[in-house]
């Protein structure tokens, strides 16, 4: 089974992340200790230029805006887009006091945030987006929201090795501004789950600055892929050249393809349950069809062998009969 369904990186960790993982399993029976956290936080400081004091880590992205939301979105309405992040919603139904979701629609997905806030709120969104793969939310509207010290920002740059945008610089000047980021995407380490936060002031007297959830071996990794980042910064640029190649497959199968700033591509189609043939010939793509809108699939980058599988399979169903009988 070809799996092009999760925002993977096709490309293993570096050799040496790997023995750091085998380090940290000699070590199980112990707890980490804040010291170790404390060398990851310096590591994560260093890649991105930015206090050490300011980094909140944390065993996925998922565990960040859960505890944001637990602290922080009490009298607060939560906003943030759709699609988006699952399971949000589910997080703050018992403190948000409102939840409201900013449509994404195409050809220009815009994000309106005048229209959505009405009072105090709790922003979080993505940039870029998933599953869009497009970096939606312009600099002069985030400062507009973030002028106002009732709210509260999250962004989150799960993407930011393929996009190279930011809004980090902001954190300084503006407190109320929160940067997640992780090292699930460009360093291979999906399977470990490390994540982080660069917060500004307002998130750092309520957040833990030290995540117990974190296990050594993963801690270890993650600091052993920083300061490997060659490794994977390399592979982030094999990821973009293959994206686009292909882009142009895709496009040459039919497919309309929406131009990406991330290791994905939202594409759209008018074969039938496109999702579903592709399952049935062992390659999964996300199906955003039926949560979102008609058509729409997002498509995982893999390696250049399981993307020829990918678009052989579609030029397949492209000349078999099997989308015109479903028709019939």
């Amino acid at each position: 089974m070809i799996d092009l369904s999760s925002n993977e990186n096709p490309y293993e960790p570096s050799q040496g992340i790997i023995e750091a993982v085998m380090r940290g399993s000699c070590s199980l029976n112990r707890y980490l200790r804040p010291s170790e956290i404390d060398a990851l936080k310096k590591a994560l400081s260093n890649y991105n230029d930015v206090s050490s004091e300011r980094i909140i880590v944390a065993h996925g992205t998922d565990c960040i805006l859960r505890d944001i939301i637990l602290n922080f979105s009490k009298n607060r309405d939560l906003i943030t887009l759709n699609p988006s992040f699952p399971g949000l919603s589910e997080s703050a139904k018992y403190t948000a006091k409102r939840i409201l979701k900013i449509q994404l629609a195409p050809p220009e997905y815009t994000v309106d945030f005048d229209d959505a806030i009405q009072g105090p709120a709790l922003v979080i969104a993505d940039y870029p987006n998933s599953p869009t793969g497009r970096c939606l939310i312009k600099r002069e509207q985030l400062i507009e929201v973030l002028k106002s010290s009732d709210n509260l920002v999250v962004i989150d740059e799960a993407y930011y090795e393929f996009s190279k945008k930011t809004f980090a610089d902001l954190v300084d000047e503006y407190p109320n501004l929160a940067i997640s980021r992780t090292l699930d995407k460009a360093f291979s380490l999906a399977g470990l789950r490390v994540s982080y936060l660069i917060a500004g002031d307002s998130f750092l007297g309520r957040l833990s600055p030290y995540s117990q959830a974190l296990g050594r071996p993963a801690c270890l990794a993650a600091i052993a892929a920083l300061e490997d980042k060659e490794y994977a910064l390399g592979n982030v640029e094999k990821i973009i050249d293959e994206r686009e190649r292909l882009r142009k497959g895709l496009e040459m199968a039919g497919l309309d393809v929406t131009p990406s700033e991330t290791n994905f591509l939202l594409v759209r189609t008018s074969i039938p349950e496109f999702a579903s043939r592709l399952r049935k010939r062992n390659i999964l793509i996300g199906d955003f069809s039926h949560t979102w809108l008609k058509n729409n699939y997002r498509i995982t980058v893999g390696t250049q062998k399981e993307n020829d599988s990918l678009l052989n399979e579609i030029w397949s169903i492209h000349n078999s009969k099997e989308q015109y009988d479903e028709k019939m």
